[in-house]
């Protein structure tokens, strides 16, 4: 994932990057904590088994899925156009 691209992402839609894990070598796999509204939110890629998750941190270490999608066909722009998608229908 273009971390950099990623990261514009998140500013755009008025969030702060909290952590961002990228693991190239375990099938583009990556995950960003981001923080929005005083809440905290996780978007996880699993490029093995072709998903992408979103999530919303109840306490800590707690999280609930909010949504899910097939990710294994999407391009990194499509990626991308999905993370602005959720981040920014958070009120």
């Amino acid at each position: 994932m273009d971390q950099k691209a990623l990261y514009e992402v998140v500013r755009k839609c008025g969030a702060k990057v909290i952590l961002f894990s990228d693991h190239p070598d375990f099938f583009s796999s990556w995950s960003i904590r981001v923080l929005k509204n005083g809440k905290n939110y996780l978007i996880e890629n699993d490029g093995r088994d072709g998903w992408m998750f979103f999530y919303i941190e109840l306490g800590e270490g707690r999280l609930q899925e909010k949504e899910r999608l097939i990710s294994q066909s999407l391009s990194e722009s499509e990626i991308l156009c999905q993370c602005e998608a959720w981040l920014s229908g958070l009120s």
